[in-house]
């Protein structure tokens, strides 16, 4: 990304040490309030005699309280310090890996003090303490759960931001003690709704107000985490007035007007006629996510993403072709060519998932395309290294190694294909 794209300089950034105050008082705006407030009285369903199906039920709220923390995470991770309204653009899948997480990481803790004993087992739980806001970073850039719950992971993520990581993660761990100190001392002395109520307030403040430390920490070290920072999200603050800032004006009228249709038309008229800066394509685009209008988000994006290339604007491809991808899983860009260019740059700010995907839907199209070898060995890194699919990684590339045997990458295709190989090859005797 250019200077001139760039959200923001990381050395220009206030440090979280320094915002502390703002970032334990997050939760109160009226955005993130009404989140907290309303996942908090959904838990009223604990008083219903439904059984199974309240459990359920209750599942499906710690997952929209972390579908939305992660949406948090990603705006502050944006350097957006202000919450978001709903949770729009982070899966359902997110905060059911969240879950997962916290499964695993608690019988982490468990197998410590089952096999090391209360010593051994105290080391782990201070270590895993260490390690969760990684973990938690990771889920949220990489949307991988396997990566994320890869210690390597947790390592590469303190090394590279160093202390400040280690004072997150030891106010990650003074939040939760805040948190059960606070429940402990008001819900015994309230009647049970309201003690309800205010032990899930308490937690869900807790669980945004940290997801947004981890979100700035990742905004504050950008690059040494090799984080993008999606320009859709800049601050108001830090962008000069846009060149077509009457248009959206006049669209954001309709809007309010009641009248959705029109605020469409009058934004696709000037990409059809004219193009438009950057503003216009995104307001464009929530239009059209208000409208339902599926197909034609699908059409717009195509054509976008052309024109985010020819800008070098190759991260906020990544984010259309995720969008994209969100409402069409074989998503593909109108030019075939643009893949392997959107796949590494994907690769690059962490979002693997979406560079699979991509790969995987172009490569049935494309089978016999120039650019096989390339994507599919990309693919097959992905899937080997951070997803544990060595099996898989090996079909692919000997599928690759059959069809393009005079490619210029062969001998790299052939060298990665024998490296799987050792990997699953027993231990030699000595």
């Amino acid at each position: 990304m250019t200077a001139s794209n760039q959200p923001a300089r990381a050395d220009a950034i206030v440090p979280f040490w320094n915002r502390l105050r703002e970032i334990s008082l997050y939760p109160t705006h009226s955005a993130a309030l009404s989140t907290v407030v309303v996942l908090a009285l959904c838990h009223l369903v604990d008083f219903l005699p439904l059984g199974v199906i309240g459990w359920l039920f209750q599942l499906l709220i710690w997952v929209a309280l972390y579908k939305y923390a992660f949406e948090c995470l990603r705006a502050s991770a944006d350097g957006r310090l202000e919450p978001p309204e709903v949770a729009v653009s982070v899966e359902d899948s997110l905060g059911w890996s969240q879950i997962w997480l916290q499964v695993a990481f608690f019988a982490f803790n468990m197998l410590g003090f089952i096999l090391l004993g209360p010593v051994g087992g105290t080391f782990v739980a201070i270590l895993l303490a260490l390690a969760l806001p990684g973990a938690i970073m990771s889920l949220a850039m990489d949307q991988n759960l396997g990566h994320a719950l890869n210690p390597a992971t947790w390592i590469a993520i303190v090394a590279r931001i160093g202390w400040p990581y280690v004072a997150v993660a030891a106010l990650y761990f003074v939040f939760g003690v805040s948190q059960r100190y606070a429940q402990a001392l008001v819900v015994p002395i309230l009647p049970p709704v309201i003690s309800t109520i205010a032990f899930y307030l308490i937690t869900n403040y807790v669980v945004v107000a940290t997801f947004h430390l981890m979100g700035y920490l990742i905004w504050q070290y950008q690059d040494e985490v090799g984080y993008e920072p999606s320009a859709a999200a800049m601050p108001l603050a830090s962008r000069a007035r846009d060149p077509d800032q009457d248009l959206l004006d006049e669209a954001a009228q309709h809007v309010r007007d009641g009248a959705p249709e029109a605020a469409a038309e009058l934004l696709g008229g000037q990409l059809r006629a004219r193009g438009g800066s950057d503003a216009v394509h995104v307001q464009y685009r929530k239009v059209l996510g208000v409208l339902g209008h599926r197909d034609e988000l699908l059409r717009h994006g195509r054509e976008w993403i052309a024109v985010l290339l020819a800008q070098d604007k190759e991260r906020r491809a990544v984010d259309v072709v995720r969008d994209c991808q969100e409402m069409d899983p074989a998503f593909e860009p109108t030019d075939p060519d643009d893949v392997a260019r959107i796949a590494r740059k994907a690769v690059d700010a962490g979002q693997s998932q979406v560079a699979l995907k991509l790969v995987s839907s172009w490569y049935k199209s494309h089978p016999r395309h120039r650019d096989v070898p390339a994507n599919c060995l990309l693919a097959a890194k992905l899937l080997a290294e951070r997803m544990g699919k060595e099996d898989t990684a090996r079909a692919l590339l000997d599928r690759v190694m059959q069809a393009f045997p005079q490619h210029a990458l062969a001998g790299e295709v052939g060298a990665y294909r024998r490296f799987l190989d050792t990997l699953g090859a027993p231990p030699a005797r000595a």
